[in-house]
């Protein structure tokens, strides 16, 4: 399961997206830190990045515009997401993190090697429906209770059947209803799924709703099972 980013020094975060006098790409860690946001959970509003980075929204737009410029990150109707190619990018940035994980410095990463990487494997990219099989090994050997296994399994039938990763709820008691939990229950399991990296949950205050979906890193977990 990836690892989030952590908060870095001010010097880190003001670094610029690109250098001028170099081709290489230059990815400060809260740079990578809201484009694996951006993949974990879809498409989010500035503010809800602003919330989990605990920086404000305005800091935030310098940086999601930046993304935008070099064709990483897109915008529709107010909320933010990661093109086919940022999301690419991100996942070779996050693999170089875990593999460089006590390296302070900032990421390097040539984009047009990584834009031809990508040209040359996306023809061999499609979605997958995940294997049942690899679902109920998961949870055979995972350590979670039977209502944060009917959570992971309500969520992975729901991308089975239309490929979304995620879920809106109006109330808690709709959350326990779909997931067949008890609504005193939906808090600490969300927290435990939330805590081990296997679904994200939070409060969509455009509408109104609570989102609730697969982190993308769990759904690459189980295709590759």
């Amino acid at each position: 399961m990836s690892t989030p980013v952590s908060r870095v020094s001010r010097s880190e975060e003001d670094s610029p997206l690109l250098s001028t006098t170099t081709s290489f790409s230059r990815f400060s860690k809260f740079t990578i830190w809201i484009m694996e946001i951006l993949r974990d959970c879809g498409s989010v509003a500035c503010w809800q990045v602003a919330e989990q980075t605990m920086k404000s929204c305005r800091y935030v737009n310098v940086y999601l515009n930046r993304l935008r410029k070099h064709g990483i990150a897109a915008k529709r109707d107010g909320f933010w997401f990661l093109t086919d190619f940022g999301e690419y990018l991100t996942s070779l940035l996050s693999r170089d993190y875990r593999n460089n994980r006590n390296n302070r410095n900032r990421y390097n990463t040539n984009i047009t090697q990584g834009q031809h990487k990508y040209n040359t494997n996306i023809t061999l990219e499609s979605r997958r429906s995940l294997k049942q099989t690899s679902l109920e090994v998961w949870l055979k050997d995972s350590d979670l209770n039977e209502a944060e296994k009917r959570v992971v399994e309500v969520l992975v039938d729901h991308y089975n059947k239309t490929g979304s990763k995620f879920l809106y709820f109006h109330t808690v008691y709709d959350i326990a209803e779909k997931f067949q939990i008890k609504p005193d229950q939906v808090n600490e399991v969300l927290m435990k799924l939330k805590q081990d990296h296997i679904v994200y949950s939070l409060k969509d205050r455009a509408h109104n709703a609570f989102k609730i979906g697969l982190y993308k890193a769990f759904v690459e977990l189980l295709a590759k099972s």
